[in-house]
């Protein structure tokens, strides 16, 4: 799913007002959270450390972290984010509970497929 998906997405499936700026700064939270709470706690290459950062003159067309079946975690996100600015917390709590499922389903996947990085106990003698 590239950035400009996830916001025709959003937009799709809850019209607002909200500028494209803020839906990517949201999107590029989600990304950093991706990073840091999954991704970093798993065997990577060197070129993996870099976290991802987008903003609004980042390109449309880029590629997020989270592939396909499990991308629907950057829409309910972005979504729960703007039932949360506009405090209708109904909604909010339905998407943040969709949010909630699509993550640890994504990190169930990533940890099925990816082994996690051993750290070995330093004993004192």
């Amino acid at each position: 799913m590239t950035i400009q998906e996830a916001l025709n997405l959003v937009d799709e499936m809850q019209p607002n007002t909200m500028s494209a700026a803020a839906k990517i700064s949201f999107i590029s939270e989600l990304e950093g959270k991706i990073h840091r709470e999954i991704l970093m706690k798993h065997v990577h290459t060197e070129a993996e450390e870099t976290c991802p950062t987008y903003n609004s003159e980042t390109d449309g067309s880029t590629e997020l972290l989270v592939k396909e079946p499990y991308h629907m975690v950057y829409v309910y996100w972005v979504l729960s984010r703007l039932d949360e600015q506009n405090r209708e917390w109904d909604e909010f709590n339905n998407h943040r509970t969709l949010f909630k499922t699509a993550w640890d389903e994504f990190g169930d996947y990533w940890r099925r497929e990816h082994m996690p990085i051993t750290r070995y106990p330093r004993f004192i003698i």
